[in-house]
């Protein structure tokens, strides 16, 4: 580097406003804080639901941060999602959301790096953040956003019987964000027209999707239902396998097999109404029995109470038979 000296020599040669210039910056550059950035995540970053992320924030060029005033907030510097103040961590300021779910490593404080960690990511803490640095010759923030996603439940796919002349299949999962898209698809590959589809959003933020499709003819043998994460690009499905069998078509013997399973059904109808008829008499011959026993405990007691009042009343009489022929003998002379 030249000396100081050297460099006003060199400055004797250029133009006058062309000195001022670079004297002013170099004044500018030499003064605490000027030319201090603050640098944050990039300008998105990504977290899943339930896990934990890491917004790391540092000065450059580096400098000792470990006396300034370090905030993290939410959309303005007035929410507060961590404070670290006067070399202690503060948590009086801090949004409810956010209480007990923040921890600050400062490992790197003394270069000017610092990191928050945030646990248990839920839907609602997507959005703006930032983080600013604050002393008395130094203020300086960056901002980004945060995006979260939830990769739901494995599809669910149940076979719900006949409808319009084919087989209606229902597709559901569950904790999926943002809101998912769905598909269904032929063995080919093909795109199924939904019969029906419906996403609601729980308390939590979370969605719960349940989709429906008509398969109709022998073409359909595998069937897929596809769940994407339109955020992150991924995706969970389900294949089934339908028999032709259940195919309406599928086979020429399928009236005889439908026949089949008509009888098959008023047969089991026959067999639970004589179930039931069953299980009343067995409940009413229960009852019967319970009447007549608790009839005959009735009688027991009653017959017990009359032996006891014949047995005092047989007492009493030959006590009182006992004085009259006591008082007898006193009245004889």
């Amino acid at each position: 580097m030249a000396d100081f000296p050297v460099f006003l020599e060199f400055l004797k040669g250029a133009p006058l406003h062309s000195s001022l210039l670079i004297l002013t910056n170099i004044l500018l550059f030499l003064q605490p804080g000027k030319g201090t950035t603050v640098i944050g995540p990039e300008e998105s970053i990504m977290a899943h639901i339930g896990e934990e992320v890491d917004f790391s924030c540092h000065v450059s060029p580096y400098l000792d941060v470990e006396h300034m005033e370090i905030r993290w907030f939410r959309d303005q510097t007035s929410d507060v999602v961590h404070l670290y103040q006067n070399g202690q961590e503060l948590f009086g300021e801090q949004m409810v959301q956010f209480q007990n779910r923040t921890k600050l490593l400062t490992d790197e404080i003394t270069t000017g790096g610092v990191i928050l960690q945030l646990h248990g990511v839920v839907p609602s803490d997507e959005g703006l953040y930032g983080c600013r640095f604050l002393s008395s010759n130094f203020s300086g923030e960056a901002i980004w956003e945060l995006e979260v996603a939830g990769m739901g439940s494995d599809p669910h796919i149940s076979l719900e019987g006949y409808k319009e002349g084919g087989i209606q299949l229902r597709c559901s999962s569950t904790g999926w964000y943002p809101k998912p898209e769905a598909q269904w698809r032929d063995h080919q590959g093909r795109c199924l027209p939904p019969e029906s589809e419906a996403i609601i959003q729980d308390v939590q933020g979370l969605f719960h999707l349940e989709t429906s499709v008509i398969v109709r003819g022998r073409a359909h043998k595998n069937v897929t239902c596809s769940i994407q994460n339109t955020l992150v690009g991924q995706k969970k499905e389900f294949v089934v396998q339908i028999a032709d069998v259940f195919l309406p078509g599928g086979f020429p013997w399928r009236g005889a097999f439908l026949g089949t399973l008509t009888g098959a059904l008023v047969l089991l109808v026959v067999l639970v109404a004589l179930a039931r008829i069953r299980r009343r008499k067995q409940l009413r011959r229960r009852e019967k029995l319970l009447k007549q026993k608790q009839a005959e405990e009735e009688r027991g007691k009653l017959t017990s109470q009359l032996e006891k009042l014949q047995v005092e009343l047989e007492w009493r009489r030959a006590e009182g038979q006992a004085d009259c022929h006591q008082d007898r003998e006193e009245k004889s002379p």
